[in-house]
């Protein structure tokens, strides 16, 4: 079964990967195709903007936090019901976890045997972009890059000794070229663009991206590279049809999640590993004076609770019934912005913003990274989502820094083993049936998690039926 894919990569960051991609998606959904859409690595924001562009999810392919058989399984389920398969891949193309270049874009693309697509950006160079692509050709000539995308291009000029260099000593062809320009619809926020939540023209700057593309690559060709790529291994195993996954009646247990402007980071595949596992999902605004809904659990995602600061600290009737739901037993699972947002309060510069008060704690933005990369955990005992012993993998990605109160006195959830957490050593705040943390974790790699949050929600939904008939029973009584 032939799966027609392609990766689009670079050189490093920053090389015009979101931009390209974007627009390539928008433009090949304009030409009558139907593309299915993954983003190397762990990412939030630029699969928002692959899922706008695209019109449906875009899903994270990571050899570092799942298994090589899990990747490609869902590439190849996911890529079932569309005609073209579009990753954006990560960083540059042979970054990885060690000097090796081990789970990088280069490998994904040989284990999806996706044909690449190279970004190259031209900014001050001509002959040295041919250099660098031979480089490339023969760091990993098992590596199939099919194509180049010059970026930054000052003129037809330097447009034509940059492609004249490229493909004579190189023999790959330039299939597309982008003229160096200011993008009007480009606000971007610490490492890339703004979330689409937060854009105020989300729409304008796909559009955009689209006719950028439409204008400076060859799409004829670029379609015929992808529909010419090898055919992935073992794919005649996984051709399955994807689970039809549905809320609704069929499933009794509700786990509410707070979506929108302050929170937004949610990877599809938890949200379907919740529903699968026999949730329904019900969407929750924190920006709206109003109460929590009757659920059975709640998890809040990250995205950028500081930007929301002063709204989240003025809706005392929402912050409240979060802090009496834990109270109750509810069971919680917050990470990243979800922490903050269940800390005492959250402090930015000299302003002090009052949150949900669950930990004995305040978040404190700083103006740097304060962990960033991935993480791996080992859970201590009496955690409310994992068993003690437990290893697990996940990421991180924090501006803040949570400062306790009581620092021995509080519930540390995780040992850290990679990576920063909350004091570099730990990672995690537990009181009662919440749990907080740093560390993002993505369901494909730890396919327990769906399942801990779900049993906990049944668990209370039993626990609040058996208390409400006893009540009932002495109001009888009396």
């Amino acid at each position: 079964m032939r799966i027609p894919s392609l990766l689009i990569t670079a050189l490093k960051g920053g090389s015009g990967k979101t931009l390209v991609t974007v627009g390539l998606v928008a433009a090949i959904r304009k030409r009558g195709l139907v593309p299915s859409v993954f983003k190397k690595g762990p990412d939030y924001i630029d699969a928002g903007w692959l899922s706008l562009s695209a019109g449906r999810p875009c899903y994270n392919l990571d050899q570092h936090l799942f298994s090589e058989e899990t990747v490609l399984n869902s590439f190849i389920r996911r890529s079932l019901n569309s005609d073209i398969s579009i990753i954006e891949g990560n960083r540059g193309l042979f970054d990885g976890v060690d000097n090796s270049g081990s789970s990088s874009s280069a490998e994904l693309s040989k284990l999806l045997r996706s044909p690449t697509l190279m970004i190259i950006d031209c900014s001050k160079m001509t002959g040295t972009a041919a250099a660098l692509v031979k480089g490339c050709q023969q760091f990993d000539p098992e590596l199939q890059i099919s194509g180049i995308i010059l970026n930054r291009i000052k003129g037809t000029r330097h447009e034509h000794v940059v492609r004249q260099a490229i493909e004579r000593i190189t023999t790959i062809p330039v299939v597309g070229v982008i003229p160096s320009m200011k993008l009007r619809n480009f606000p971007q926020r610490h490492l890339g663009l703004l979330p689409i939540q937060e854009h105020p023209s989300a729409i304008d700057f796909v559009e955009e991206a689209r006719a950028i593309i439409e204008s400076g690559l060859d799409l004829e060709e670029i379609e015929r590279i992808a529909f010419q790529g090898p055919i992935p291994p073992n794919s005649h195993l996984l051709n399955l049809e994807p689970e039809l996954l549905k809320t609704g009646s069929v499933n009794s247990i509700e786990i509410g999640i707070l979506h929108d402007a302050a929170f937004q980071f949610y990877y599809p595949e938890n949200l379907e590993a919740l529903i699968l596992n026999g949730a329904n999902i019900v969407e929750i605004n924190s920006l709206e004076s109003k109460p929590l809904p009757d659920i059975d659990a709640l998890y809040i995602g990250g995205g950028f609770p500081e930007t929301h600061a002063e709204r989240l600290a003025e809706n005392l009737i929402f912050r409240q019934s979060i802090k009496s739901f834990v109270e109750s037993g509810g069971p919680v699972y917050a990470e990243c912005g979800g922490l903050m947002f269940l800390a005492k309060s959250l402090v930015i510069d000299t302003k002090v913003f009052p949150m949900a008060g669950v930990f004995s704690a305040k978040s404190v933005l700083n103006r740097k990274p304060q962990g960033l990369g991935y993480v791996e955990l080992k859970a201590r005992g009496s955690n409310p989502f994992f068993d003690g012993g437990l290893t697990l993998r996940g990421h991180e990605f924090h501006y803040s820094t949570m400062v306790l109160d009581y620092p021995n006195q509080e519930f540390w959830a995780f040992d850290v083993l990679r990576g920063q957490g909350i004091d570099g050593a730990h990672d995690g705040l537990a009181v009662k049936n919440a749990l907080g943390l740093y560390t993002h974790i993505h369901s494909l790699g730890e396919p327990e998690w769906a399942g801990s949050i779900v049993r906990k929600a049944k668990n209370f939904r039993v626990a609040r039926k058996i208390k409400s008939d006893a009540c009932s029973l002495e109001e009888n009584i009396k």
